[in-house]
């Protein structure tokens, strides 16, 4: 099933760019992307008592997009991958930690009601997973003896969510604002690890202290797995709502070889799922906001945000305050407000 759903995103954006060798068909195409890179590093021999030890982050983002506009039609494509590891320490004992993963994919396709309509029949395609096995303590390899298997990895968990419904767009002197409603949007949850599945903090199936005809009740799925009195299952799909908002805008444009640049872009995607199957109030929420400050020849400082809730997804909790208690001082799991923030040195390109 991964490998298929992997073939088929690769194949739609692999199609953008050979339509780009068709010399009739390379106007309507604009394909570029960015890379931006986060080193840190420090070296102590010896180091004074008190001075400090090793440091050694590496991190980076790298994005893709091809996007086609001709007429009534607007698709836009992007793959995205924001990578990071950090040592403190010496020896091959301290492990890399990993400080980010997360792969996207996002293909948005668009049709307007009419020539010149601001209106458009939509179809999203949105997947989200990690590429590398995340061990406890968010160690690239483990360091507890007694848990051998990842708490997460490639494909556990993945999200793909298919959203058809309808669009709006509107250019404006203030920016470009977007808005997309799907009125019956299709999510669906993958832990293809069973060891990973069974630990139910991924949004997949996962109730302990009920029979399994109350756990079909509550999820609506056959379980996979029997676990302390419990059961889990490794998939999950929903049936829900996607309402979507988008709002970009270029600030200060100056010239360059005769083409119109910005020194700003400021740019925010707003995504809200609600699942008509289970809790609907539940609301899962994702916030990106994305800040490019340009400083010359492609090169940009870029500030880049994320806040997400899903209530079926557990995130780690510092319930005390206590760096010194348990693994990197989260005593537990919960449903919590997850956030990040990184700034990097991009440089962009396009093809």
């Amino acid at each position: 099933m991964k490998y298929l759903l992997i073939s088929l995103f690769f194949l739609s954006f692999s199609q953008s760019i050979i339509a780009q060798s068709d010399s009739t068909k390379q106007r309507f195409w604009k394909i570029g992307g960015g890379f931006g890179l986060d080193f840190s590093q420090l070296l102590y021999i010896n180091p004074k008592v008190g001075a400090g030890d090793n440091r050694l982050g590496i991190g980076g983002n790298i994005s893709l997009f091809a996007n086609y506009k001709h007429k009534r039609i607007k698709w836009q494509n992007s793959i995205g991958l924001t990578f990071g590891v950090i040592r403190i320490g010496r020896g091959e004992a301290i492990p890399f930690q990993k400080s980010i993963d997360e792969f996207r994919v996002n293909s948005v396709f668009n049709y307007s009601i009419k020539d010149e309509s601001s209106f458009n029949y939509a179809f999203d395609l949105h997947f989200l997973t990690l590429i590398t096995p995340t061990y406890d303590g968010n160690y690239l390899s483990r360091i507890n003896a007694d848990i051998w298997h990842p708490i997460a990895e490639f494909f556990s968990p993945a999200t793909l969510t298919l959203s058809p419904g309808f669009s709006y767009h509107t250019n404006q002197s203030y920016g470009d604002f977007t808005v997309l409603l799907s009125p019956a949007s299709l999510k669906m949850t993958f832990v293809t690890s069973d060891s990973i599945a069974m630990m139910g903090l991924h949004g997949n199936p996962f109730e302990k202290d009920v029979t399994r005809e109350e756990f079909i009740d509550n999820w609506k799925t056959q379980p996979d797995g029997e676990i302390d009195g419990g059961f889990y299952a490794h998939n999950y799909i929903q049936l829900g709502a996607t309402l979507k908002f988008g709002y970009k805008h270029k600030l200060w444009p100056f010239k360059i070889n005769g083409k119109t640049k910005h020194r700003m872009v400021v740019s925010t995607l707003v995504n809200l799922y609600t699942n008509y199957m289970r809790d609907p109030q539940n609301v899962d929420v994702e916030w990106i906001a994305n800040i490019d400050l340009h400083l010359f020849k492609g090169l940009s400082l870029s500030l880049m945000t994320n806040l997400f809730y899903d209530h079926d997804v557990f995130v780690l909790v510092d319930r005390d305050g206590d760096i010194n208690t348990g693994v990197n001082g989260y005593e537990s799991t919960g449903r919590r407000v997850s956030f990040f923030e990184q700034i990097l040195i991009k440089y962009n390109f396009l093809f």
